[in-house]
């Protein structure tokens, strides 16, 4: 994809956190700097599908890669089909290399989960719970071995401070959807509000994780959208009281620096609210790593930041801790920038 001049809208440039939009470089070469914390991010990844983007991560020295769904495509409820494709994955030469050089997290979505937009009524979802941590080479006596779902934390941090990723997991506790057969979508809102997406449990950790925190930056990990609320797919509005908690959970906090980042949709896209006086809350959508909707022609999304990405790509976020910056990248093969956003804090 060729580079782009792009400009933020005005509800973000309104801002005196200073949003920033810059001309995207051809490329992005080597580390961050010292002040910065790396990761790299991506979702929506076929083993049996070429990944170009391995050793490009590699060379971009990220201090952690992220995985935020479908790292791989099991759909089953045999067992041993979902493990034989993550030990595919495994094999594969420069994944391999990468997971040597940098530390691996992950949450995931339906595919690796192992029924495609499935929740709470998946009845191999302990078995595949267990399958997933060991793909990840989680020890046996790490907490995600023995409660319910695979949501965690994980703190990265350099001489000038932390990074904390809050892992969630969208699908162990989550309540069925409901189809939209009326419009011919696939779904539509269940205002139903005893249902859930996290459960209660979850949600208890969530909060908890945030209100005690003391990193520089807060990094949620959805495995689906949380802003974009239009399109007919899966999203956080599918359960739309629990969209509006999440966003009301971030609001509380609006004097912490919380930021998403989401895959499933194979685009990538910025998407941004208003969080407080101050501040935006950013989606950065990073999807898909081996295929992408190659077809996509649009729809709406009232939050967009700038334009979708429907390349296959993979995320870089920098957190830089001098300036109290987020600088991220939509990449695309070659280390090639395919769009940018900097949001200064």
């Amino acid at each position: 994809m060729k580079s782009f001049l792009f400009t933020l809208p005005i509800l973000l440039l309104a801002f005196s956190c200073a949003n920033q939009a810059e001309n995207s470089s051809s490329t992005l070469e080597g580390k961050a700097d010292q002040y910065s914390i790396r990761i790299a991010l991506g979702s929506c990844n076929k083993v049996d599908q070429i990944n170009v983007f391995w050793d490009d991560i590699a060379e971009q020295y990220p201090d952690a890669f992220v995985w935020s769904g479908d790292i791989v495509y099991a759909d089953s409820d045999d067992i041993t089909v979902i493990q034989a494709e993550y030990n595919k994955q495994k094999e594969i030469k420069a994944y391999a290399e990468l997971s040597e050089r940098t530390q691996i997290f992950g949450t995931w979505d339906d595919h690796d989960y192992g029924k495609n937009d499935g929740g709470q009524e998946f009845e191999l979802k302990e078995e595949s719970q267990q399958a997933l941590l060991d793909f990840l080479d989680v020890p046996q006596q790490d907490d995600r071995r023995a409660q319910e779902g695979v949501y965690t934390s994980h703190i990265l941090e350099n001489d000038y401070g932390t990074v904390e990723l809050l892992m969630l997991d969208t699908r162990y506790f989550r309540s069925s959807l409901v189809p939209d057969t009326e419009n011919g979508r696939r779904y539509k809102a269940n205002t139903d509000t005893s249902t859930t997406l996290l459960g209660e449990k979850q949600w208890m950790w969530l909060e908890e994780k945030i209100e005690n925190s003391q990193a520089n930056f807060l990094v949620i990990v959805s495995s689906i959208q949380l802003l974009s609320n239009q399109h007919q797919f899966e999203k956080w509005e599918n359960l739309p009281h629990e969209r509006e908690r999440m966003i009301a959970l971030i609001k509380r906090f609006a004097d912490k620096n919380i930021y998403v980042v989401s895959g499933d949709r194979h685009i990538s896209e910025f998407s941004s609210i208003p969080i407080g006086a101050k501040k935006q809350l950013i989606d950065f959508t990073s999807s898909g790593l081996t295929h992408s909707y190659s077809s996509f022609s649009g729809e709406p999304n009232p939050f967009r930041v700038k334009e979708v990405v429907s390349d296959p790509s993979y995320g870089i976020i920098d957190f830089n801790l001098k300036e109290n910056s987020v600088h991220a990248y939509m990449m695309g093969d070659a280390k090639e920038v395919q769009q940018e956003l900097k949001v200064n804090y």
